[in-house]
């Protein structure tokens, strides 16, 4: 992929997540609540490595330079992207006082939310819920994944890392050589897998569900040549935590409602198309029996 277009795809990814945090955390009035941040204090955003597969590390710091303005300008206040190493790296850092503020992909905050220093704040809202699936054309007489032999299945640049997990869990229960990663000729994003799968020139691919309703919709003819052999459950939405006590009540709320409300705007509402999601919403009921049933679908890895 050109660098100019990881960039890019950088910066949408970094801007939707946490712009919006940005906007919402304009320090409130002083009342009875927490002293403000002192001067010289910086904000700490983690994220995970896993929400940036495919992209090198200077290309992620380097798109992480416009946020980093944006957030002073717009409140005041020193922001700065910190992308660790995983899920454990941000509960840790968290805990420690390292990080404010963390972007976790739902299934991870599953085998993390029992740690009492992660408060949610917003969940986000996809189009379609998060699904894996392994996709093979419509004449593949495999019947499951564990037909599926060799180096047979494509994996596109900036797979999700839901379908990470799917595919990961699916090999343990297989024999050795199942599942082998296929290199796709033609280049290796998501069309180009889903191409060599509806062209024969390649077995199999792991997409996410959503993506592979777009990719039928962009290409009804080719889309019917294809067929899903095997997916996961829905894994629960992502989340943005705070660490407890980061803020006041009140600020915790003003960023909780900035989230909310960002996809109000012309701006918000393209941030959020970047990152295909509806929006932000507040955390309910639902929320934690889908963290629930993910964590007994796919149970947190063994240490």
């Amino acid at each position: 992929m050109p660098k100019g277009c990881l960039v890019r795809r950088a910066l949408a990814v970094l801007f939707t997540a946490v712009v919006p945090i940005a906007v919402a955390l304009v320090p409130p009035p002083r009342s009875d609540a927490a002293e403000p941040a002192p001067a010289g204090a910086v904000l700490k955003i983690g994220m995970p490595e896993n929400l940036f597969s495919g992209l090198p590390p200077a290309v992620v710091q380097t798109a992480s330079k416009p946020f980093q303005t944006m957030f002073e300008k717009q409140t005041g206040l020193k922001g700065e992207v910190v992308v660790v190493k995983d899920y454990a790296a941000l509960t840790d850092q968290l805990a420690a006082g390292k990080l404010d503020v963390a972007v976790f992909n739902g299934f991870e905050f599953a085998w993390v939310r029992q740690n009492p220093e992660l408060v949610p704040l917003v969940v986000t809202v996809p189009h379609v819920a998060a699904r894996a699936c392994v996709v093979v054309h419509c004449e593949c007489p495999a019947e499951s994944v564990a037909d599926l032999k060799g180096a047979c299945l494509a994996v596109p640049t900036g797979t999700k890392p839901h379908c990470h997990l799917f595919i990961d869990r699916c090999k343990e229960k297989l024999p050795a050589g199942a599942l082998g990663t296929a290199k796709v000729e033609t280049g290796g994003t998501l069309e180009d897998a889903l191409d060599a799968v509806s062209n024969k020139t390649c077995k199999a691919a792991l997409v996410d569900a959503g993506a592979l309703s777009g990719y039928k919709k962009n290409k009804p003819g080719v889309g019917e040549q294809l067929k899903v052999l095997a997916e996961s459950e829905p894994l629960p939405a992502g989340v943005v935590v705070h660490r407890k006590g980061a803020f006041d009540a009140r600020t915790a709320t003003k960023v909780k409602d900035g989230l909310i409300k960002s996809t109000e705007t012309p701006q918000g509402q393209l941030l959020a198309s970047f990152w295909r999601l509806k929006g932000f919403a507040a955390v309910g009921p639902e929320y934690f029996a889908d963290l629930d049933r993910s964590v007994k679908a796919f149970p947190a890895p063994k240490k």
